[in-house]
């Protein structure tokens, strides 16, 4: 049973749709506090292709062999996806940078920071085993503490879901012996460190 809900833990908390997640909460806080409305569609169908088009290609090297399983357990085969990712992410980047609607700087810096994120995380895989899960609650905690301090907003109560929401995932993971504490740890003080910083300081490339 504990197993199961770990599972399903794993599931609703995991990484591919975080970035959605985070762009749809803060719409939903307040309409005018990341991008006009009129950006939505654009933004919303760039966020919904980095979630499909990595999971059909995640789905497509498990079939023929060149990954385990979804879960990516093993250390040495998640090169791969990892750069899918982050070829999506500079992708989509580069379409809101040269032929998107004007964003303001927070959604650049957004896409920057997720993508960030994976080139660290990606770096220090080669070596040690990060959690990818509670990098991306992080970086959902990161991000609503730098919009925080920029548009000086009331999110206390999200700031607390959002740990939460990181404690159920790391609660998961170990559960599931994907993890270790230390893993899960990192995952989510890079994931948090990077999003804050990038956003708050409005970085772009």
């Amino acid at each position: 049973m504990i197993i199961r809900l770990a599972k399903i833990l794993s599931l609703i908390f995991h990484p591919l749709w975080m970035p959605l997640i985070i762009y749809i909460l803060v719409r939903w806080l307040d309409p005018y506090y990341i991008a006009p409305t009129q950006a939505d569609n654009f933004v919303l169908l760039l966020l919904i292709v980095n979630i499909i088009a990595p999971a059909v290609s995640i789905l497509i090297m498990i079939k023929y062999g060149l990954l385990s399983d979804i879960e990516l357990r093993n250390r040495k085969e998640r090169f791969g996806p990892y750069l899918l990712v982050i070829f999506y992410y500079i992708l989509s980047y580069t379409m809101l940078k040269w032929k998107g609607p004007i964003l303001p700087p927070e959604v650049f810096s957004f896409f920057v920071s997720v993508i960030l994120s994976l080139v660290v995380s990606l770096t220090i895989n080669m070596f040690w085993k990060i959690s990818v899960h509670l990098l991306a609650q992080g970086g959902v905690f990161g991000t609503l503490l730098a919009l925080n301090s920029l548009h000086k907003s009331d999110i206390t109560v999200f700031l607390m879901l959002s740990a939460i929401g990181a404690g159920l995932t790391a609660y998961s993971r170990l559960k599931l012996e994907a993890h270790t504490h230390g893993q899960v740890y990192a995952g989510f003080c890079l994931g948090a460190c990077m999003n804050w910083l990038v956003i708050s300081q409005k970085f772009m490339i």
